[in-house]
């Protein structure tokens, strides 16, 4: 009847289930049954009046505990299963008023409302016993859970309906009821059979609790099942009497008796006994928890008077718990003493507060705790008290201020080495930057907003990328410091390139960042070198474009992208016809400018993914990527080609004419490398030469089939 969050089974065998309390207690109560039923009929007493006080006894106390049931079951409406409470409480009431009116209605008790007999007296056992029984039955399915305000009193109402309408149909309908007894002889065939499915409903009853009880390992269930048992064998005893007063009858009394006191144990143990064992184990964990952490918790009620403390309050004020429960800070520790700075003379806090505050310990030393004071409430919101939680922060401080002092005497000698630095709170963003920082960018400290997006506006969009790859690693801890190289905006529009080193200095428990320092130096001149270089080293002195180291780099890198992607890209190979020509019968520098005056058109008219290169002398190429096909690559060879043929060269007021052939070929997945696709190339630019010059040839290939 309780719930658990995960379900123990109360046996994982026979062996085990046979073990258990219920089992040996309807273990015996079958023997004794067995045994009971073999008695002859003996009458015990001379009338049913001289059994009236005894029956009297074990009715009372049978509604006693139908009583009870209800009670319990009906307080515990609002807990989380108190659905199967409900219904078993209201059940137990219907029954309880039966077992009532059938004590009042037994041979020899005054007149209720009709003269007492025993077929009125039967009436109302057989119906208080069908409400146990059928009541018994539904709660092995019902699922356990709360029921609204409304389903309980519904269940109430029903419960006391059910049992008026019997008192009605026994007291006032009486002709309509079918005869039950005989006296001499017995019960009637009728009552027998009642008896007998009223048996059956039992034991079917105590099967089905007893395999929930194991399943979900539920004691009760396990108690109930056993009390339904009972009952089964108590109705078993009920078809063997003759007279109300003889042995059967007595036996039949004493096993309902017995089956009172397990339900009763399975309701209390359910409804209390199991609850307060499972609050008794949530308060010795919630106990040892709070032992356990180094930080100092207290808890108050409304008034301020402590409820309770941890070990590490206890030790570090040399006051034991049971000496501080019920007393105030003034009480303990003097006026003024561990009172928040915001405090207006409330004893507790209606808000969570947090501040610092320096207390002295038992050892007379100063400590600075950092406090939080925590409101907690009742299930209808109102305030019950505070939970103090405090945090020794007084080696934090002092690492704090080592820190800082660190701090100031490397930053006097980042100064003198021209260092500009920079402070970032990562949690807040707030960024310091000192004025070298901001002197490197044409402003001064006090125009820079002292935020992280700041910094960010500045940045170069192309370097994000950088930035981040070496950044968030870092921030992560992953690395040990961060390191990129990018370019800021300066104030007058023009970039300059940093190189920022930083490392994170503070982190909290979990690992996350929250204070990092670094230091920015200006490294434009030697960027600037460096691009120099590479422009040396990539590029064609004469015209300017890529030279063929370059060039095949380039054509290598994009024939990757066409391997993974599966896209089109065309290499054209370009030569200026009779360029010897031109040199001899008009010299080098004639030479020279065409060859300028051929860069510079053929650049213009280029996209700008396009790789214009001179390969050598008068041979030139072009990477074209992301062409459609073939023949779009040769669309563009021609149009390079006629715009050649229409822009003449101007030598002084002379223009030169001359005319290029030029050979394309396709990048293939299958091709090696660059010299492959070269290969091509160069065969269809021979082929052009051969058939003419000034002409475009398609490489003959698989391209081929493309256009």
């Amino acid at each position: 009847m309780k719930p658990t969050p995960v379900a123990i089974p109360l046996a994982s065998s026979v062996a085990e289930a046979l073990r258990l309390a219920p089992v040996r207690w309807a273990a015996i109560l079958g023997m004794l049954f067995v045994a009971g039923s073999l008695l002859p009929s003996w009458t015990l007493f001379a009338s049913p009046e001289h059994y009236l006080a005894p029956h009297t006894a074990l009715e009372v106390f049978s509604i006693t505990v139908s009583a009870m049931v209800f009670a319990l079951g009906w307080n515990l409406r609002r807990t989380p299963q108190g659905g199967p409470f409900v219904w078993l409480g209201t059940v137990f009431l219907a029954v309880a008023l039966s077992d009532f009116f059938h004590a009042l209605s037994y041979p020899g008790m005054p007149l209720f409302v009709t003269p007492s007999d025993p077929e009125k007296a039967i009436g109302f056992w057989l119906a208080a016993r069908v409400f146990a029984a059928v009541g018994l039955l539904v709660l092995a399915f019902l699922p356990v859970r709360r029921w609204s305000a409304a389903q309980a009193r519904v269940m109430l109402l029903a419960a006391l309906a059910m049992a008026s309408l019997v008192a009605w149909v026994v007291l006032f309908q009486r002709q309509a009821l079918p005869r039950a007894y005989i006296p001499g002889e017995g019960g009637t065939a009728l009552k027998i059979a009642i008896e007998y499915a009223l048996s059956a409903t039992y034991a079917l009853s105590a099967l089905l609790l007893f395999r929930r009880g194991i399943r979900d390992g539920a004691p009760s269930l396990a108690w109930l099942a056993c009390a339904a048992w009972t009952m089964a064998l108590a109705e078993l005893y009920f078809t063997l009497y003759v007279q109300l007063s003889d042995v059967f009858d007595l036996l039949g009394h004493l096993y309902k008796f017995a089956a009172s006191i397990m339900i009763y144990k399975a309701v209390f143990s359910a409804g209390v006994r199991e609850p307060h064992s499972a609050l008794a184990h949530e308060r010795a964990l919630l106990r040892a928890m709070i032992d356990s952490v180094p930080d100092l918790i207290a808890f108050k009620d409304t008034r301020g008077a402590y409820l309770g403390c941890n070990r590490a309050f206890s030790r570090c004020y040399a006051v034991g718990e049971e000496a501080l429960i019920g007393r105030t800070d003034t009480e303990l520790f003097g006026a003024g003493m561990r009172q928040s700075p915001d405090a207006v003379g409330a004893p507790v806090v209606s808000v969570l507060e947090r501040h610092e505050e320096w207390v002295e310990g038992a050892d007379g030393g100063m400590r600075l705790l950092d406090t939080l004071r925590i409101p907690f409430h009742g299930e209808n919101g109102e305030l019950l008290g505070e939970v103090d939680i405090s945090r020794d922060f007084t080696e934090r401080r002092r690492v704090r201020e080592q820190i800082a002092e660190r701090e100031q005497r490397l930053l006097m000698a980042l100064q003198g080495a021209s260092l500009g630095v920079w402070d970032w709170d990562i949690p807040s963003g707030r960024m310091s930057f000192s004025p070298l920082w901001a002197e490197m960018l044409g402003r001064r400290s006090e125009d820079v907003v002292p935020d992280i997006s700041s910094w960010e506006a500045l940045v170069h969009p192309d370097d994000w990328n950088d930035i981040q790859a070496a950044l968030e690693p870092h921030l992560r801890g992953e690395t040990e410091s961060y390191t990129a190289e990018y370019r800021l905006r300066h104030s007058d529009g023009h970039w300059v390139w940093v190189q920022d080193a930083g490392r994170v200095l503070e982190r909290d428990e979990d690992g996350k960042s929250l204070r990092a320092v670094g230091l920015h130096q200006d490294i434009s001149s030697r960027k600037a070198m460096e691009e120099s270089l590479l422009h040396l080293a990539t590029s064609d002195p004469l015209t300017g474009l890529w030279n063929r180291r370059h060039f095949t780099e380039m054509v290598n890198g994009e024939l990757g992208r066409v391997r993974r992607h599966g896209s089109n890209a065309g290499l054209l190979l370009l030569d200026l016809d009779h360029f010897k020509r031109i040199n001899d019968t008009r010299g080098h520098a004639a030479g020279d400018e065409v060859l300028r005056h051929f860069s510079g058109l053929v650049t213009r008219h280029l996209r700008e993914v396009d790789v214009f290169a001179r390969l050598g002398g008068e041979e030139f190429g072009v990477l074209l990527p992301c062409v459609g096909d073939a023949a779009g690559a040769l669309r563009a060879a021609d149009r390079l080609r006629e715009l050649i043929a229409l822009n003449p060269a101007m030598l002084g007021e002379d223009p030169l004419p001359f005319s290029v052939s030029i050979g394309v070929a396709m990048l293939d997945p299958d091709d090696s490398g660059f010299d492959a696709v070269f290969t091509r190339a160069d065969e269809a630019l021979y082929e052009a030469k051969r058939t003419g010059r000034d002409r475009a040839v398609l490489a003959k290939k698989a391209d081929v089939a493309e256009i």
